[in-house]
């Protein structure tokens, strides 16, 4: 079936919409003419006057804003915002970053000559305008035991090291969640987001089953963009406790679903047993090591705290 469009951007807006504006002027400045996409708006429940701001991005051609009544979270509003799309990529990009060349273009070309390719990214510099490395690993028990380092020695190309930037496209186990530009068909082959995850691991999930089903991760250095990280949600604030229950909730259901019970229990106690050990410096880790003990408890998500002031749809 053919399709309108060669890239459809999905951007999701939670009370940031100065983000979302700056954001869109960045990817219509830097997108070659000869690229066609559209930029698909999901505003996750925002307050009505950050909503309002979107009005001026309705008059653009290449613009949907769409509202939703409740913020479903990261998966959730891009699987919102999917519906939306008629295009052979999907760019899922946080509203907190700007383009800094031509990277739907260098993105999409890549993937059309590189069929194997389930999902890509570029490089990324943070807000200071420094390089960040962009590239991740499956979170798994020998590399919580082991060390990537250890784990380099016999897998060098699986485990690449993080302080060296890459120079050319390189096979990577994922990248970060905000920026990931994903091969339409072969997403929508394995359903998508899995809408359980609220607001964590859900880039450890779509690449660890992209995987599976013979599509690989790269990280493409040549497109490049800048992330201008929201500081709220951060999983290792140590007073930031709803948001580290959250990360944990995450992060047992994809042990749960991909490695099964038995796994899931020995990440639990591994967890368990390193958050405890830090009770002494804050009594929240006290807090949260029970939560862990006790299985994370899905009851405890934000999913269902929707009036905290506080909740984030931003990917870190």
């Amino acid at each position: 079936m053919q399709r309108k469009y060669q890239v459809a951007v999905i951007l999701l807006n939670y009370n940031s919409s100065d983000f979302t504006l700056d954001c869109v002027d960045s990817i219509i400045k830097n997108t070659h003419a000869n690229l066609s996409f559209q930029i698909i708006i999901v505003d996750n429940n925002s307050s009505w006057q950050e909503y309002e701001k979107l009005d001026k991005l309705k008059e653009k051609s290449e613009v949907t804003v769409v509202r939703s009544r409740i913020n479903t979270g990261f998966s959730g509003g891009n699987m919102f915002g999917s519906q939306w799309a008629d295009a052979e990529y999907y760019y899922y990009l946080n509203n907190d970053c700007i383009l800094l060349n031509d990277c739907l273009e260098l993105l999409f070309r890549f993937s059309e000559q590189n069929q194997q390719v389930g999902i890509c990214s570029g490089e990324m510099y943070n807000a200071e305008g420094n390089y960040e490395y962009n590239f991740r690993y499956f979170p798994t028990l020998k590399l919580k035991l082991l060390g990537s380092g250890l784990l380099r020695l016999f897998k060098p190309d699986h485990y690449l090291n993080k302080r060296i930037q890459l120079q050319k496209p390189t096979k990577v186990q994922l990248v970060s969640g905000s920026s990931m530009f994903i091969r339409a068909t072969a997403f929508e082959a394995i359903g998508g987001f899995d809408t359980n995850y609220f607001l964590y691991c859900e880039e450890e999930d779509i690449a660890l089953r992209m995987l599976k089903s013979g599509y690989f991760t790269y990280l493409v250095p040549e497109a490049k963009y800048q992330h201008f990280e929201s500081k709220s949600s951060q999983s290792d604030a140590p007073l930031k406790l709803p948001f580290l229950k959250e990360f944990y909730i995450s992060l047992f259901y994809y042990f749960q679903k991909n490695y099964g019970t038995s796994y899931r229990l020995a990440m639990q106690l591994f967890y368990f047993l390193k958050t405890i050990r830090k009770f002494y410096i804050n009594k929240s880790y006290a807090t949260l090591a029970l939560f862990i003990g006790a299985g994370a408890n899905v009851n405890e998500s934000l999913r269902f705290k929707q009036k905290m002031g506080s909740l984030t749809n931003k990917k870190n």
